[in-house]
């Protein structure tokens, strides 16, 4: 796992690494649908996470709660390439998240 970015992280993979390509999910990937779901779970959020989710909510339609997000969210999970055997902390995990996505942003206008 890389810790940090240098310029080298912008020239690829060194030669004899194995190499990796970023791609589209598939309609088969983030899939878990209300009636599929059947546990329940509590988490602890920060302040501008519970902000952030309590926004998304009011900003959406009416077919979409919180748990929705949460689940959407946890199908996504569930397709990043990591190796958890080798995590150790919650640091560890939040840099292998970091090195597993990329995200589409908007151009400016």
């Amino acid at each position: 796992m890389r810790r940090g970015v240098t310029y080298q992280s912008m020239l690829g993979e060194p030669a004899g690494a194995p190499g990796g390509a970023y791609v589209r999910l598939g309609e088969g990937t983030i899939r878990t649908r209300r009636k599929d779901a059947r546990k329940e779970i509590s988490v602890e959020l920060s302040k501008p996470q519970k902000r952030w989710l309590r926004e998304a909510v009011e900003l959406s339609g009416d077919g979409i709660d919180d748990g929705q997000i949460v689940r959407v969210m946890i199908d996504l999970g569930m397709e990043l390439e990591i190796d958890w055997a080798v995590l150790a902390s919650g640091r560890g995990l939040r840099e292998a998240v970091r090195d597993s996505v990329m995200v589409h942003r908007r151009a400016a206008e």
